[in-house]
């Protein structure tokens, strides 16, 4: 009998937790696990859910914070368990595993943690992590070194074709840009100044930001008063990463908090050279000088000199982007990560 496997995702608005969930979703599927999805009411990739042939079960106001919250989400999540009857749950989340503990005893809870606060992952079956750190702070905290285990994020792609340097469209200004949350900590304020900063010494590189978020307004009105608007292009939700990587010769990283770093492996495997900050997620990805470039968080000047570096040395950007990109097709492919990730989750069934 096939294993059933109810993948929980309380983030509805997108970004890598939400393309990690989805890509999960895949990986189990590919090995023979029959994944069920509970999402919040207002997720916005459901189609994408039910267009793979996935049942998705949507619970009002999942992504809702507070202790109120909590109890009605974790009753409602406790009824989908009981209805579904799985024999595992995956949760993107720390937030309702002690509840689902308490309200569906017996069931084996395997936690992804993407972030947040540790206690809440000590209660799990198993933990996977996504680096080093998260899983040496669990152990530190007690946690039995036995029950977890690093995985890396996937890309959702089977295989690369071989290395073509990529031709850059203006080879005397290569085009900038990043696809992030316009959220405070991944840091695209920080590459707004870098970009000022290097205007100011007469290297003026458009730039082009990917995505939306809470802090748009904010990062609009600071592009306007760098008297950057000619140069920074917001470009909104991108639904075709393909041709928005296509657009790019740079692709940057700026966050001031990162657990892993979907976006640097897309930029790998786009054929890009990559600068990020030095975050827990880049610093497992990226091998610095070799594969990127990396530079302190919250640094604008550091970070505008990694990109000045790599857009007034082609060949050395050429050099790190044909580097990366093989470390990608060896490492992060779906065929690489989906066996490792199936089997991790069904390790919480041993015993």
């Amino acid at each position: 009998m096939n294993v059933r496997c109810l993948v929980v995702c309380p983030i509805a608005t997108g970004g890598g937790v939400t393309e990690a969930f989805l890509t999960s979703l895949d990986m189990l599927s590919s090995h023979g696990v029959v994944p069920i999805a509970a999402v919040p009411h207002d997720f916005h990739f459901t189609e994408r859910i039910v267009a793979r042939g996935y049942d998705v079960h949507q619970i009002r106001h999942l992504a809702r914070g507070g202790w109120v919250r909590l109890l009605q989400q974790s009753y409602a999540l406790a009824a989908t368990v009981r209805k579904v009857k799985p024999n595992i749950v995956v949760l993107n989340n720390g937030r309702h595993i002690r509840m689902l503990k308490r309200l569906v005893p017996g069931i084996p809870i395997v936690s992804i943690y993407h972030g947040g606060k540790v206690d809440r992952f000590m209660s799990s079956s198993r933990v996977i992590t996504i680096n080093d750190h998260q899983l040496e702070v669990l152990v530190s905290k007690g946690y039995p070194a036995s029950k977890v285990v690093v995985v890396d994020n996937a890309l959702p792609i089977s295989s690369l074709p071989p290395y073509e340097a990529k031709v850059r469209k203006n080879s005397g200004s290569p085009v900038v840009g990043t696809l992030r949350l316009l959220e405070p900590a991944k840091g695209v304020d920080v590459l707004i100044e870098a970009i000022g900063i290097l205007a100011k010494r007469g290297t003026r590189l458009k730039t082009r930001i990917g995505s939306s978020g809470s802090m748009e307004a904010k990062l609009k009105a600071q592009v306007a008063a760098l008297g950057i608007s000619d140069l920074v292009e917001f470009c909104g939700w991108v639904e075709d990463k393909a041709a928005y990587f296509s657009s790019l010769d740079i692709y940057v990283l700026p966050s001031r908090s990162e657990e892993w770093g979907i976006g640097i492996v897309e930029a790998n495997a786009a054929r890009l050279p990559v600068v990020a900050t030095a975050c827990l997620g880049p610093m497992r990805i990226v091998r610095p000088g070799a594969t990127g470039l990396l530079v302190p968080p919250g640094d604008p000047a550091a970070l505008a000199n990694a990109i000045e570096r790599l857009a007034r040395d082609p060949v050395f950007a050429e050099k790190l982007a044909s580097a990366a990109y093989n470390h990608c097709a060896e490492s992060y492919l779906f065929p690489t990560i989906a066996p490792i990730f199936t089997r991790e989750v069904l390790a919480v069934l041993e015993g």
